[in-house]
């Protein structure tokens, strides 16, 4: 499909954004291993469609043009607008699909080498809109694309980006993300979670399956771990909500960086928490059957409630909080 639509003045004075679009939508079998989407910048909505149902790839191309003064006469004007040169630009970045027994995958070009050299202000704007059926594995790789999954996604993801970001509200299977410099949501994980941001947040709510999380110079936060989980951070916040049921093992580590554990007054857990230099261990409503070290030193390993599975923190020049709270089952 191709529209080309011009807006006349708006309010005060000013013309509304031009509009140039071009729209796409395949549908594609189900292939035995995964489906792929690569598209380096836009956005990216992932949907579980029904069971049986095809692969369907919808992406949306668009130029637009910030809103300029009424008496800039170039603007919005029919003969002014180089006809070829948006033709030649929507062919450089028409979707291209690749279709076999294993893998089907969408592939959009780079945006960012697109130039318009009749004018600069103008810009390409790309959404891309992937559903699949459940059960079937995703990957999508980008550059500084974002990705949302708004509702739940039965199957496994996996997404890998330089910089964009990454929502999303359910995966009923295994998550791994990974983006250098944007951040990665997630409210809840049923399988497998691998979550890595170098300088980004890492947030997650319930992680049901056993769950690796990192980050260099970001925060991670956990609110609610129930598979085995280990934390790995570089000059990074941790902060960790612990309720039953806990994990068998709970490993959380970082270079130089508060961690803050938010535990469920009757919960019964074993804490085994150390720092060093500056730092000290800080217990805050709760009453620890002490080990060894104790509140307000750079070491304790307690009880809690008679004690029951292992967290073991370490942390290096900073402090650990335990924060007593009320449970979350009320």
């Amino acid at each position: 499909m191709f529209c080309l639509l011009f807006v006349g003045p708006g309010l005060a004075g000013v013309v509304q954004a031009e509009l140039l679009e071009r729209a796409y939508r395949r549908s594609f079998p189900v292939p035995s291993q995964t489906v792929m989407v690569e598209a380096a910048r836009g956005m990216i909505e992932v949907v579980t469609g029904l069971p049986g149902s095809e692969v369907v790839f919808e992406v949306n191309e668009q130029v637009q043009r910030a809103a300029k003064p009424v008496e800039d006469a170039t603007v919005g004007t029919a003969s002014t607008l180089p006809q070829a040169g948006y033709a030649r630009i929507f062919a450089r970045m028409e979707p291209r699909f690749e279709v076999g027994a294993k893998l089907v995958r969408l592939s959009v070009a780079d945006s960012q080498a697109v130039v318009f050299d009749w004018d600069p202000t103008l810009r390409m704007v790309i959404l891309i809109k992937v559903t699949v059926p459940p059960g079937v594995s995703l990957a999508v790789q980008n550059v500084s694309a974002g990705v949302s999954v708004p509702a739940t996604f039965k199957g496994n993801l996996k997404v890998g980006s330089d910089s964009g970001s990454v929502y999303a509200q359910c995966i009923e299977g295994d998550f791994l993300a990974r983006t250098d410099s944007g951040s990665v949501t997630v409210a809840e994980v049923t399988g497998r979670a691998e979550l890595r941001s170098d300088s980004g947040l890492v947030l997650a709510g319930i992680l049901s399956g056993p769950a690796f999380l990192r980050t260099s110079n970001g925060s991670i936060e956990v609110q609610q771990p129930r598979g085995d989980l280990k934390v790995r951070g570089d000059h990074a916040d941790i902060i960790l909500g612990l309720s039953a049921p806990l994990p068998a093992s709970t490993d959380i580590r970082t270079s130089a960086g508060v961690v803050t554990l938010n535990i469920d007054a009757n919960l019964p857990v074993t804490i085994d928490a150390a720092t060093k230099l500056l730092g000290t261990v800080r217990v805050r409503g709760l009453a620890p059957a002490v080990r060894e070290g104790g509140p307000g030193r750079s070491v304790l390993v307690a009880d809690f409630n008679g004690g029951g599975p292992l967290v073991k923190v370490r942390t290096f020049g900073a402090a650990v909080a335990i924060i007593g709270r009320a449970p979350l089952d009320g």
